[in-house]
Parts: structure tokens; C-alpha cells; sequence
């Protein structure tokens, strides 16, 4: 006659001790390309929203050639100003993103060589 086998607990669902701060165990080393790949990536990002532009006005410059006119008066400057404006909100959030990794980036090199801090240059309101 059989035995059943006992069936244990899936080890993910037990709780586990947590170090206080926990290190990778195998961590990767820096990338000296990541910081010209995210800008290149924004550049993408920039033509990208620039490509779109040049075709709405492409699309209203066809658009006064036709009478009656195709796009309601307006309609195309719409879409290109919300345009704008999502680039706009993105540029500026994702460079505020990456001015603060600079800014962790220049403090700790400035500890690690032993070079004072410079002061941060006042914001403009």
C-alpha cells in the first residue's frame, strides 16, 4: 500500500528574516553608457513629439487647400497645443528626474574624492 508524501509548504510563503539593509548578491556593475542612452532616449522622445508637430501643421497646410475646409476651425491647433504641452510636462519631469541622480551622483563623488560640495545654484521660481 502507498503512503501519501507529506506535502510541504511553498518556501515563498513562509516568512523569512529580513536584514535590515539587504545587498545584492551579485550586483551589477555601473554602466558608463546609461546616463548618454537616457539622454539619447529623450532625444528620441523630443523628435518623436516633433515629428507628430510637423505633421499636424503639414495636415493644416493641405487642410487650407480644400474648400470646404476637411478639420473644423481650430481642430488641428488643438491637438498640436496638447501636443506641446505633454512634452512640455515630459521634458520637465524627466529632467527634474535625472537632475536628482545627477545631484546624488555629484555629492557622492565629491565625498569619494574628497572635493567640497559646490553649492546648488538657487532655483528660479
Amino acid at each position: 500500500m502507498a503512503v501519501p508524501k507529506a506535502i510541504r509548504s511553498n518556501s515563498s510563503a513562509q516568512p523569512s528574516r529580513r536584514r535590515l539593509n539587504p545587498q545584492p548578491e551579485n550586483p551589477r556593475p555601473p554602466d558608463p553608457q546609461l546616463k548618454s542612452e537616457l539622454f539619447e532616449a529623450l532625444r528620441h522622445l523630443n523628435r518623436g513629439f516633433g515629428v507628430a508637430l510637423s505633421s499636424f501643421d503639414r495636415l493644416q497646410r493641405k487642410d487650407r487647400l480644400h474648400h470646404p475646409p476637411i478639420f473644423p476651425r481650430d481642430f488641428l491647433l488643438s491637438y498640436r497645443n496638447r501636443t506641446e504641452a505633454l512634452r512640455s510636462l515630459a521634458n520637465r519631469d524627466l529632467l527634474r528626474l535625472l537632475a536628482g541622480r545627477e545631484d546624488q551622483d555629484a555629492g557622492r563623488f565629491d565625498r569619494v574624492t574628497g572635493m567640497p560640495a559646490k553649492q546648488k545654484p538657487k532655483r528660479r521660481s
